[in-house]
């Protein structure tokens, strides 16, 4: 993954793109669309995810002067929302926006997937980083990194942390932790990370690993408290939240999240080409870089075949992490 601070500095100069984005003339893509667009989401709504793709989505929209439908498919880890995209034709007119998860991680450790995402589907544009953070309900007696995996060992067998369902990045973060900080906190997984961060605040669940947006109100409001960061470096927007990595039994933690945007294989390019302009133009808008940055990470400048070439490294990447933490479902 790129580093973050570099990531953040390009959020900067988005405006100077605008004229290269902008030129993706193709006759192929002069007439498109000519019918609605539907851009499905693998979680319920009200996530980080969720909230992005309808942002842009109303963007793509008006430039198209077509709607664009956004259709919640959580469950499964992204099984539904995949073969769901999957089943329509390739013609530019479905597209599959979702976080790391059911790209990477799924296919690996799930045996019910029977599709293959590297030859399934195409990167249309990366999105964002989307960095997960470790909340735990405010009054839990640890205040760092360190002292919750020391309160776990204390108590082997009574910590539990939710994700926004089995297979999602959230999940393998909270495996990946257990593992290298040599705990035991059981997995609950929950249909969307809204609910999966309701469960902490109210205390039937002790952590979840969620987006910064998507746990904002449950900060402010004093229910929740921020530990750690899964990222190699401290988050820009929230400086003053630690990483995980920083605490000394979990040195070496290297579970970093995004999410993106991904039509099935055989899309024409040209479509892609001017989805992928779009998207990128959409994120250089003030208010959705604002709103981006608040509830979903930094923004991403990628082409089409830049896109591939990160989605490429994430899947080797993680093909090997997950064989050496022996991550499975369960």
């Amino acid at each position: 993954m790129y580093p973050i601070k570099t990531v953040y500095r390009l959020a900067r100069w988005l405006p100077a793109m605008a004229i290269a984005l902008a030129a993706f003339p193709s006759v192929a893509a002069d007439a498109y669309p000519t019918r609605p667009l539907r851009f499905v989401v693998p979680y319920a709504a009200g996530g980080a995810v969720d909230v992005a793709a309808r942002m842009i989505g109303r963007y793509v929209s008006e430039q198209l002067g077509q709607q664009v439908v956004v259709e919640n498919k959580p469950g499964a880890g992204g099984i539904i929302a995949i073969k769901h995209v999957l089943g329509f034709p390739a013609d530019g007119y479905t597209f599959l926006v979702c976080a790391a998860g059911e790209i990477v991680i799924n296919p690996v450790i799930n045996k019910e997937v029977d599709y293959d995402t590297s030859r399934d589907l195409t990167p249309v544009s990366m999105v964002t980083t989307a960095p997960n953070v470790l909340v735990v309900k405010r009054d839990f007696p640890a205040n760092s990194v360190s002292e919750l995996i020391a309160y776990a060992r204390k108590h082997p067998g009574e910590l539990t942390f939710s994700s926004s369902g089995v297979g999602t990045i959230q999940h393998v973060t909270g495996e990946v932790f257990n593992k290298m900080a040599g705990i035991e906190a059981r997995h609950v997984p929950y249909s969307g990370a809204p609910q999966a961060a309701m469960e902490v605040a109210t205390g039937r669940v002790t952590m979840t690993y969620a987006s910064p947006g998507s746990i904002r109100g449950f900060v402010d409001r004093g229910e929740l408290k921020m530990l750690g960061m899964a990222l190699p470096e401290r988050y820009p927007p929230l400086p003053q939240v630690p990483t995980i990595r920083e605490a000394p039994e979990v040195s070496s933690f290297n579970v970093e999240s995004w999410f993106g945007m991904f039509a099935a294989s055989g899309t024409p390019e040209p479509v892609i080409q001017k989805v992928n302009a779009l998207v990128q133009q959409a994120m250089q808008q003030p208010d959705i870089a604002k709103k981006l940055m608040d509830t979903a990470g930094v923004p991403m400048q990628t082409t089409p075949a830049q896109a591939k070439e990160f989605v490429g490294r994430e899947i080797a990447k993680y093909k090997t992490l997950l064989k050496e933490a022996d991550i499975r479902l369960h």
